[in-house]
């Protein structure tokens, strides 16, 4: 006796392919009209999905135009879809070869695209291929790649679907302990996500395994307790119970409970009707003609046979009148596309007549065009000759500039470094002479600091320069912490402040600038070691920072000697040399040419405020 479950509704296409005919006859229309080729791709690929089941080989036909578009449009994932829909056609048709490659050029597409699920789908299906050619270990090959990416994704849905497909082969080959274990598991993970159908579609199964090695009282246990949960739904699926009843009169009649097989024989016939499963109607009558056999009953047994081929050649006879009908909607379609053919030959014909007039008329036209061309290239060209001529003169200018830098360097380096340089070497040679006295040696010492002191921040400011412009890195503007730079350029100064006792105050408003903080970090350090070293001793310095028209604006303001407005445009313009500090400190003259370099390269700018004898406040101005 065989099993709804497995029968897998093969007449419910037959039973609803009058509905199928108007859906198609509706998308042929929209075919026929339809002008966008998103639109007419989608239209193929539901047109296709309607033949696929009852016509697949009609089915292919509109699977290849459906190709063909969503290679065109490089619709991947239409296009994989459209090959696994192919892959199914080519199934039902026993091409296993054909099948296969489909499938496999679906796989292609689902891994590039990185798409879990449609990848395990696909795979499932290869290792149907495989099983329906009876290659049982390729088939369990692909099977388990699919489980292997369903445990990495965690879909426990695609699982359980996954391990009840997997035992219902299984259970087709009749390997009925991996079947259960697999159907078992199905029913572990559907429990797992409380998922009530998937629960009660492994329920059946099992049942039906243990149907197969005729354990009836347990598939009897497991299909009431599938029925008790479909009862418990608020609106339980009629065909699900119309093959639920089914199996269970299948499985009473088997263990020769034959009054309670007919009950459920009548109750599954009642619900395939409601249901509009003629299908299932069929496989009961079936059954019950099997059952009626086994009890040598053989009058009902006729009834039976009667009543299913009877309801087996109504059902044939209606597929073979719609597949006439819809031939004959295919012959009306293609005697349409003919005229729309002829149609399209004559406006074409037209076309090209007006096409050669617009070809003659655009050829005088890119000619007149052509030599307007060239008259503005050469026009264009004697500009650009004069802008290349003042960029030159520019380059020329600004090398003239890095020339004269580079000859202060050397200038620098050369009187600078080397001065330092002699007054250490003077001190050593001293220190050891006994006939010195204590006091002129503690006062080399203290020349040989200031020294080292003037040589290292001259070399560390030297370093600085000629790492800009050796790697003429892009600095890193970011939301900086004002306080945090500040505190950080105060400590690098506070050294050589306490030798003349000043005191570096703060004075913060703007916590927050936009900056690159290790530049701005270095430029304000420049700033306060020049206001220490042009500072008298006892005096303060104040470090502020503020924020006015949008700007953000740290100020470095000392009580020193200060300068002149002809000074400070000196200063400004690069054009004056290093004077000696209130202590007599030495400098390199290049402190303030490095603070310029560096607010250039984060957009700021240098202002100074001063006069003679009061003082000056060098301020930073910041981008906005």
């Amino acid at each position: 006796m065989k099993n709804v479950l497995l029968f897998a509704a093969l007449f419910f296409y037959t039973a609803s392919f009058a509905q199928v005919n108007k859906e198609v006859d509706s998308l042929l229309k929209v075919l026929d009209t339809e002008k966008q080729d998103s639109n007419i791709l989608k239209t193929l690929s539901r047109i296709g999905s309607y033949y696929i089941d009852n016509n697949p080989t009609k089915a292919l036909e509109y699977f290849e135009r459906s190709a063909e578009l969503a290679k065109k449009l490089d619709a991947k994932l239409r296009l994989a879809n459209t090959y696994y829909d192919m892959g199914f056609c080519y199934l039902l048709k026993s091409d296993f070869d054909k099948s296969l490659d489909f499938y496999q050029q679906a796989v292609k597409i689902y891994e590039n695209l990185k798409d879990n699920r449609r990848l395990t789908n696909a795979y499932m299906s290869i290792g149907n291929v495989f099983f329906q050619n009876k290659a049982l270990g390729k088939a369990n090959e692909y099977y388990d790649k699919a489980e292997a990416i369903v445990a990495q994704t965690k879909d426990s849905a695609q699982l359980s679907s996954l391990y009840s497909e997997r035992g219902m082969v299984y259970d087709q080959v009749q390997q009925y302990d991996s079947a259960l274990v697999h159907l078992k598991k199905s029913l572990e993970v559907a429990r797992l996500i409380n998922d009530e159908y998937m629960i009660t579609s492994a329920l059946s199964n099992i049942g039906l395994t243990y149907k197969h090695i005729k354990n009836t009282a347990l598939a009897l246990q497991y299909f009431d307790t599938a029925l008790s949960r479909y009862n418990a739904m608020a609106e339980p699926p009629l065909d699900n119970l119309a093959a639920m009843f089914n199996n269970i009169g299948a499985t009473q009649s088997q263990a020769g409970n034959y009054t309670k097989a007919v009950e459920a024989f009548n109750k599954s016939i009642d619900y395939a009707v409601q249901s509009k499963y003629p299908g299932i109607v069929l496989e009961n009558y079936r059954n019950m003609a099997d059952m009626y056999a086994d009890r040598k009953d053989y009058k009902q047994q006729s009834i039976y046979l009667v009543k299913y081929h009877h309801l087996k050649d109504s059902l044939f006879n209606n597929d073979n009148k719609n597949q006439l009908t819809q031939l004959e909607a295919d012959y009306q379609l293609e005697k349409k596309n003919i005229s729309l053919v002829k149609q399209q030959v004559e406006t074409a014909t037209q076309k090209n007549q007006r096409n050669i007039f617009i070809i003659i008329a655009i050829a005088a036209a890119l000619l007149l065009a052509a030599l307007a061309f060239f008259y503005r290239r050469i026009k264009q060209n004697n500009v650009l000759l004069q802008q290349k001529n003042i960029q030159i003169n520019k380059q020329k200018d600004e090398l003239q500039t890095l020339n004269h830098v580079k000859d202060r360097l050397f200038s620098v380096i050369s009187h600078d470094l080397r001065n330092p340089l002699v007054t250490l070497k003077t001190y050593l040679s001293l220190a050891d002479n006994p006939a010195l006295s204590i006091e002129k040696k503690e006062n080399f010492k203290n020349q040989t600091q200031q020294a080292v002191s003037q040589t290292s921040n001259m070399l560390d400011n030297l370093l600085v320069w000629a790492n800009m412009q050796i790697k003429n890195t892009r600095p890193a503007i970011t939301n900086i912490n004002v306080e945090d730079c500040i505190d950080d350029a105060i400590g690098a100064a506070r050294a050589q402040a306490l030798q003349k006792n000043i005191q570096i105050y703060k004075d913060i408003a703007a916590a927050i600038a936009t900056a690159d903080n290790n530049i701005l970090e270095i430029a304000l350090r420049n700033i306060i070691t020049n206001a220490v070293k042009y500072s008298h001793a006892d005096s303060n310095i104040t470090v502020s920072s503020f924020n006015k028209n949008q700007h953000t604006y740290i100020a470095v303001k000392d009580e020193g000697v200060g300068m002149s407005k002809e000074r400070i445009e000196e200063l400004l313009q690069n054009e004056t040399e290093s004077t000696a500090g209130t202590a007599g400190e030495k400098g390199s003259g290049l402190g303030l040419f490095l603070v310029k370099e560096l607010l250039q390269k984060i957009n700021a700018r240098l202002l100074i405020e001063s006069e003679e004898g009061k003082g000056s406040n060098f301020i930073i101005e910041l981008a906005a």
